[in-house]
């Protein structure tokens, strides 16, 4: 059973298994022959793409429901967010409170949505420059063997490897799940600050509840269980899918509240109230959930049994969300703080926007109040967003309600929007050609 006290030896074995093959490169065999020409042919070559001066040109933005100008949009989010990125570090620039590892949440959070914005505008050129980030990964996870942060860079990796499938991408990505379902924790869901592990691992100490070796907090749904149903797909093991669906429901059952239709961050807000009396719902928390489930049911086969179930709780968590959404199409951070008018938050919001619009161009969410929230939610990030492309109005790190200003941005924030545009342009593009 698992051992908290050997979550460094594990994260240490898993690094040298990693390792333990490298060697320096032979010379060139200048006398190759035909084989030669054949190894060749069969490798992997990137799509050339052209070279492109960092940085961004202000230009005027349009909230404008039509492929044209969310291509606009998000390719100039996109750009801007690829300025900032520095080649010798593997690193951004540092927004707010520092954007963490190139392996963790945020950077994954950010390739994720790049990833399917080059997709949904069939543009190689931002493919390519995940491609580069998951190279310079050295298409490693994040250090914590058991952490859905750490996992979830693996969707990005296990997304390129769908493109052309090459085993080294996905490599540390299934020795890590293997790690885990060898070993699987049992340790109670409570969020105990007082209770932390502290690991030094990928030069720097991680101290995190004792907890979140499960998915003891809402965030994790977005992080995590993407990743192993997406591992069950390509391999065809459904130990991952086994897990997964275990370790969803756990979560759900802790921290989701059905009369409200909404998740409590974790269990330390179990019997935290506002000023009014209510319980908190963080409106990021539920973005990164309904998002996640989103993401989640795009890897379940069709015919699993308990799709229907993630599917009845998508619906209905969409149906509670809409009706909270503000007049300005934004979402507030905290989300039953109807009595004013909040500040937008763009990464609450973009994670919304992208799973009602991913439920509505799958048929999931019908009705013309899903797509009149998403015209909305969409042009609300238009306005969040600056002329040289940085989005603003982004809440910092945290893990309930809080401020942000015009100014503040952040990787995942981005991700939150290129996600958005990736079923927004679908959803414009279906309207354009019914006209």
């Amino acid at each position: 059973m698992f051992n908290k006290f050997a979550l460094a030896g594990i994260s240490l074995a898993i690094a040298l298994q990693g390792c333990g093959n490298a060697e320096a490169p032979s010379a060139p065999d200048t006398h190759a022959g035909p084989d030669a020409a054949h190894a060749s042919s069969a490798a992997e070559w990137p799509v050339p793409v052209s070279y492109q001066l960092p940085g961004t040109s202000p230009a005027e933005l349009s909230p404008a429901l039509t492929p044209a100008a969310i291509r606009q949009v998000a390719n100039q989010v996109a750009d801007w967010q690829l300025s900032q990125y520095d080649l010798r570090s593997n690193m951004m620039r540092a927004e707010g409170r520092p954007s963490g590892i190139p392996q963790g949440w945020m950077y994954a959070t950010w390739q994720i949505g790049l990833l399917a914005w080059a997709d949904a505008s069939a543009q190689p050129a931002y493919e390519s420059a995940a491609y580069h980030a998951s190279a310079a990964n050295g298409w490693l996870l994040g250090p914590r063997v058991y952490h859905a942060d750490d996992h979830a860079m693996g969707a990005v990796y296990m997304s390129l490897y769908e493109r052309a499938p090459v085993e080294h991408k996905i490599a540390h990505t299934r020795q890590m799940l293997d790690a885990v379902l060898a070993a699987p924790s049992d340790i109670d869901l409570l969020f105990d600050d007082d209770n932390k592990t502290t690991e030094l691992l990928a030069h720097r100490d991680f101290i995190d509840p004792a907890c979140t070796v499960r998915w003891c907090w809402a965030d994790a749904i977005f992080m995590a269980p993407p990743v192993w149903a997406q591992m069950a797909k390509i391999t065809g093991n459904a130990a991952y899918l086994d897990f997964m669906d275990r370790e969803f429901w756990a979560t759900t059952e802790y921290l989701y509240k059905p009369e409200e239709k909404l998740y409590l961050r974790d269990s330390r807000y179990f019997d935290r109230l506002d000023d009014q009396g209510r319980l908190i719902y963080w409106g990021r928390g539920n973005g990164w959930v309904l998002a996640g489930i989103a993401r989640t049911l795009q890897q379940l086969p069709q015919d699993y049994a308990g799709r229907a179930r993630y599917e009845q709780l998508f619906k209905d968590m969409s149906e509670r969300l809409v009706a909270l959404q503000q007049q300005d199409g934004s979402w507030p951070s905290s989300l039953l703080v109807t009595e004013t008018v909040s500040p937008p938050e763009s990464s609450g919001t973009g994670l919304l926007v992208y799973a009602l619009a991913w439920g509505v161009n799958t048929g999931l969410l019908e009705g013309d109040v899903y797509r009149a929230s998403v015209e909305q939610g969409w042009r609300s990030l238009v306005a969040s967003t600056h002329p040289n492309g940085k989005l603003g109005w982004v809440q910092q790190v945290a893990f309930a309600p809080g401020s942000a200003g015009a100014d503040d941005t952040q990787l995942y924030g981005t991700g939150a929007l290129l996600l958005a545009a990736s079923e927004v342009t679908r959803l414009a593009a279906e309207a354009s050609g019914n006209e």
